[in-house]
């Protein structure tokens, strides 16, 4: 009975030890050197290895545009990008509005700003893939 119980016991652990690496195995962010709006990352199935912040031409205080280079192909799914306000809110802020375009030959999401918003007006960047 008693070495039952420690067979079972030991299952449990390796199940347990199995099921966490299958959780984070697939969020790997490689992200460096990347300050206007990052805030925190959260992912899970897309690699995201770079993060470009592009202001507009005509005011460098306004966001035109931000590019996510991802190490998966992503033909055939859906991006949205949301840009959260100051201090953590879990608000979007009302002019990030944005349409996303996925070009395959070098892994790259941009998402161009409808209204370009202020850069100093959100400090969080959210990218959301979905599969059609």
């Amino acid at each position: 009975m008693r070495k039952s119980r420690v067979l079972l016991a030991g299952v449990a652990v390796a199940a347990a030890g199995l099921t966490t690496s299958a959780f984070t195995a697939s969020n790997t962010i490689t992200v460096d050197n990347n300050v206007a709006g990052y805030g925190e990352l959260t992912t899970s199935g897309v690699t995201v290895t770079n993060i470009a912040y592009a202001p507009t031409a005509a005011d460098g205080a306004r966001l035109q545009s931000v590019a996510f280079t991802v190490t998966e192909d992503l033909t055939g799914m859906s991006s949205r990008m949301t840009l959260y306000g100051l201090g953590g809110s879990p608000t979007p802020i009302s002019n990030g509005a944005s349409t996303c375009s996925y070009v395959a030959a070098n892994n790259l999401v941009t998402c161009t700003l409808t209204t370009p918003p202020l850069i100093t007006s959100f400090d969080k960047t959210s990218l959301t893939v979905t599969s059609n």
